[in-house]
């Protein structure tokens, strides 16, 4: 009885087994499905990847510049009467412009084209308004 339930599960282990590589074969093609819409998922239409890298950049170091000047007081290591003073307010600014413009370059290159699947439909009727707009996450 011992050596017919191993002779059986031997045999039903190898079917299953068999059969497996029709079940690889489609768990590989989903998978490499899966991969594909998340790839065209992972970049919109538009995006522009120099807009976006040069805006982060100036990013990054506008606002690196901007922080410093702000807040290095050059007045040593304790607190002071003028320490308002004491601080390098216009290459705080020039720090703080640059930092937004590149911010306005990130922007622009993430929505640079094809914004008009993405922008709302604006429907007018008679005494009425209709603005559809679609939000995912």
């Amino acid at each position: 009885m011992l050596r017919t339930a191993t002779i059986g599960l031997l045999a039903f282990s190898l079917a299953a087994s068999a059969s497996a590589g029709d079940l690889q074969q489609s768990i590989a093609k989903a998978v490499q499905q899966t991969r594909q819409k998340e790839e065209e998922k992972a970049l919109p239409k538009g995006y522009s990847k120099p807009l976006v890298w040069g805006g982060t950049a100036l990013f990054v170091t506008g606002m690196t510049i901007g922080l410093f000047a702000f807040i290095n007081n050059e007045n040593g290591e304790f607190a002071e009467f003028g320490e308002a003073n004491a601080v390098n307010k216009p290459l705080g600014a020039i720090g703080l412009a640059t930092a937004f413009a590149g911010g306005t370059m990130m922007f622009l290159g993430a929505h640079r084209r094809g914004t008009a699947n993405r922008a709302p439909s604006v429907t007018f009727g008679a005494g009425k308004v209709k603005v559809l707009k679609q939000v995912s996450w």
